[in-house]
């Protein structure tokens, strides 16, 4: 029988993966303490970290800042880093309301964007032909070649699957004919995924905490309700696709009904249809003139900031229904928070302002904890700059992954 042991191609890969790894986490850090962490002699970390700055993968800044208390003696440590801009990424999510494009550099600055709001009229020809668009009209302006590219990554929240004819084959979503069609105007790598995991990837804060790596729950608000995992600095497994399985959460026991759901779920009591069917319920002259007034009596003008000004000014039907979805919410957190070992509790998409934000965690302290509230922070990106996540797809796949290895 053949034996066939790991490659000297795989194994160099390999070593080149996880030092960037150290340094993705750690920060700019010396070569000692590469080697201490990863286990592998200094000298082989030296030549491998020597050819990957020959190649500008990695860069020296400086030996490390002179500790008053700790002398050391001889040498001072130099410290390597990522080169941020030896390579860039193209990035593009599409949601219900939005297309967005992105150019960043691997510290995932941005470079260059642009967006297009779409609606049920818009074709998925329209949101191809947009991507293709603004891609090549970026790396025209951009001045880059295309061996600086790694590649386009693409989100697709899971609610615009069908309209761009992704599909499960075999369990898995594929993406085979979406990517075809761009390929069509890119001369690029592509690579997709479902835009939810990829834009909590890109918010993840890869650097550890005093060396511990938190979970982070990413929670989408959209046309679904959406939930990803970052697990370790990687996403979940069992959210990679699936992470509309957050709706058959039970945060209201005996609640709302809604088919193909158990009664009091995420899906029947804490959707965009759910919630404004609540606040419908009280939408009224009589009961809730203030709202009335604000929305002129068009129950189409209501909107979280209408909502939390009749609020604010002491309209008490609307504040029962708002405190009543944020005990819901509360307990979603909270179940969130336990199951999951989650430090992090990210809301995306749920266009908060501060102040309303603030009222939010108020409540939330009153019903569970303080350290379970101050968990619960807003996203940083919005639909202009989702992008980012396809960014963090293509970074991943094709300098990660690959060890910095064109």
């Amino acid at each position: 029988m053949e034996k066939r042991g790991i490659s000297k191609l795989d194994l160099k890969r390999r070593n080149r993966m996880q030092i960037l790894r150290i340094i993705r986490e750690y920060g700019p850090i010396s070569r000692v303490d590469v080697a201490s962490a990863l286990e592998i002699t200094r000298a082989a970390v030296t030549i491998i970290t020597n050819e990957m700055i020959e190649e500008g993968v990695l860069v020296e800044i400086g030996e490390v800042p002179i500790n008053a208390e700790k002398l050391q003696k001889g040498r001072r440590k130099i410290l390597i880093d990522i080169n941020v801009n030896s390579r860039f990424a193209l990035g593009a999510t599409v949601d219900e309301k939005e297309v967005s494009v992105g150019l960043t550099n691997l510290n995932s600055e941005i470079l260059d964007k642009s967006s297009m709001v779409i609606d049920e009229r818009t074709t998925s020809k329209d949101i191809i032909n947009y991507i293709i668009k603004s891609c090549n009209t970026m790396i025209e302006n951009s001045a880059l070649t295309k061996d600086k590219i790694l590649g386009l990554g693409v989100g697709v929240v899971p609610s615009m699957w069908g309209k761009l004819k992704i599909f499960y084959k075999d369990g898995v979503l594929d993406f085979s004919s979406f990517i075809d069609k761009l390929s069509s105007g890119l001369d690029l790598d592509i690579d997709c995924g479902n835009a939810v995991g990829l834009m909590a990837l890109a918010s993840n804060d890869f650097r550890t905490q005093s060396g511990y790596q938190t979970n982070t729950a990413f929670l989408h608000n959209g046309n679904q309700v959406n939930l990803a995992i970052v697990n370790k600095n990687e996403l979940s497994s069992d959210y990679v696709s699936y992470t509309s399985m957050i709706e058959k959460f039970i945060v209201c026991p005996n609640g709302r009904s809604y088919e193909g759901y158990p009664n009091g779920s995420v899906k029947a009591e804490l959707s965009r249809t759910a919630m404004l069917s609540a606040i419908l319920e009280v939408y009224s002259k009589d009961k809730t003139p203030l709202l009335w007034d604000l929305t002129e009596g068009d129950k189409n003008k209501i909107s979280i900031d209408t909502v939390f000004m009749s609020l604010m000014r002491g309209e008490e039907p609307v504040k029962t229904v708002v405190d009543d979805i944020i005990a819901k919410y509360t307990v979603l957190i909270n179940n969130i928070a336990i199951s999951h070992f989650a430090k992090k509790i990210v809301l995306h998409n749920y266009k908060l302002n501060e102040k309303q934000f603030d009222y939010i965690k108020r409540e939330m302290i009153h019903l569970v904890s303080e350290e379970i509230a101050d968990r619960v922070v807003l996203s940083k990106l919005d639909g202009k700059n989702n992008f980012l996540g396809g960014c963090a797809l293509i970074i991943q796949n094709n300098f990660y992954t690959k060890g910095g290895m064109r």
